[in-house]
């Protein structure tokens, strides 16, 4: 329920996240450029923390949903990945890219440009490419405040490291209820 007693300052504070003072994060995905440098890019968040932040102060705390942006270098791509618990939209504001959308054993292409927006739904292993030669940022929105964190590919290098991932999260969680 909206609080409806707050000051305009208040709602401000809480409510607006200005360009300004927003913080390109190379790091929320750098797991994945250990496997393959073209891997790197950048989210800067918005409205809660994505799928693979662990925390953003700098953020509006939504109850349903994240965006962000994500900036794509020239070359760079996001690995297809799988979200089995929500649904993701990834919107072209700057640039072109190549979304990936894995159905059945295919992976197909789908370019897209300026404006351009593909909705994935749960279940479906997604990625993008930007084969251009300039910078490509989106506009990624993902249906949970706090989305589990997405799989990779069976065999693959990335879910090999997530999986080492959630194990090491997991006994350090289990040490820190010992104590």
């Amino acid at each position: 329920m909206s609080e409806q007693n707050i000051s305009i300052q208040e709602f401000e504070q809480k409510y607006v996240a200005r360009l300004e003072t927003r913080k390109l994060d190379y790091n929320a995905l750098s797991f994945q450029e250990q496997v393959n440098p073209a891997y790197r890019r950048a989210q800067c968040r918005y409205v809660g923390t994505g799928g693979v932040a662990t925390s953003d102060s700098n953020v509006i705390q939504a109850e349903h949903f994240t965006l962000s942006n994500m900036y794509l270098p020239a070359g760079a791509e996001g690995p297809l990945h799988l979200h089995s618990d929500v649904e993701e939209v990834f919107f072209v504001i700057k640039g072109s890219i190549t979304a990936l959308v894995q159905i059945g054993e295919t992976v197909h292409e789908i370019k897209l440009g300026e404006r351009d927006c593909i909705w994935t739904p749960p279940g479906y292993y997604r990625g993008v490419r930007n084969d251009g030669d300039e910078e490509a940022i989106m506009a990624v929105m993902l249906g949970a405040p706090k989305p589990q964190i997405p799989t990779y590919p069976e065999g693959s290098e990335l879910e090999k490291i997530r999986v080492e991932r959630a194990k090491a999260k997991a006994a350090a969680a289990a040490a820190e209820q010992q104590k």
